[in-house]
């Protein structure tokens, strides 16, 4: 098989693993019928923790979603995994993280609709950019402390962590994908700087 087949096969795999709408069944298991119809309408941790509560349901949901920027990356960071004729470049690494989170927000099983892939992003970072992700975790922690909104927590968390590897890495190509993903995870939280610019609380 080669390299380049072998490339591909994991990127099917980590949008598929992605696209996993793991808050439904976990909010499901813990009577809620459908996440999507409930509260803010989104199915993410924050939407399950205001319905199911955050433990165990919202927490358990927070670490599967987490565990999709991770489970396909870790093995191959860290040499775990090893396929005959197969090195993947860091480019290669960054570009099936992305997929993960495009997987989350995009999911088939929903339309093409999904989460706003927070918690993904941040398995990815936390494999690919340790560093990054625990200074986008203090941004998180800090930013949400001072609003209480989770919208803001999460996206000065994410600037927060983009901001750090741009210090240690100003050069790198795969800085491209990195704002991609930054950009997409902005995106899908249109609807809530919309809500911010008006002066509005709304749910995640």
């Amino acid at each position: 098989m080669s390299s380049d087949l072998i490339y591909v096969f994991f990127l099917v795999g980590s949008f598929l693993l992605g696209s996993i709408p793991f808050g439904i069944f976990v909010a499901k298991k813990f009577g809620v019928r459908d996440v999507r119809h409930q509260g803010s309408g989104n199915i993410g941790a924050t939407n399950v923790t205001r319905l199911a509560g955050f433990w165990p349901a919202g927490l358990l949901t927070l670490f599967l979603d987490f565990l999709k920027g991770l489970l396909i990356l870790l093995p191959l960071q860290m040499s775990w995994l090893t396929i005959d004729g197969f090195e993947p470049t860091r480019e290669m690494l960054w570009s099936i993280g992305a997929i993960a989170v495009f997987g989350h927000c995009f999911s088939p099983w929903l339309k093409f609709n999904g989460g706003k892939g927070v918690a993904t992003c941040f398995g990815v970072l936390f494999v690919l950019s340790p560093w990054s992700a625990l200074a986008g975790l203090f941004g998180f922690g800090m930013a949400y402390l001072i609003t209480r909104v989770g919208a803001i927590g999460s996206l000065t968390g994410l600037f927060f962590a983009l901001f750090l590897h741009l210090v240690f890495y100003p050069l790198s190509f795969y800085m491209m994908i990195i704002k991609t993903i930054m950009l997409l995870v902005l995106y899908r939280h249109e609807s809530n700087l919309d809500a911010l610019l008006l002066s509005r609380e709304e749910n995640i």
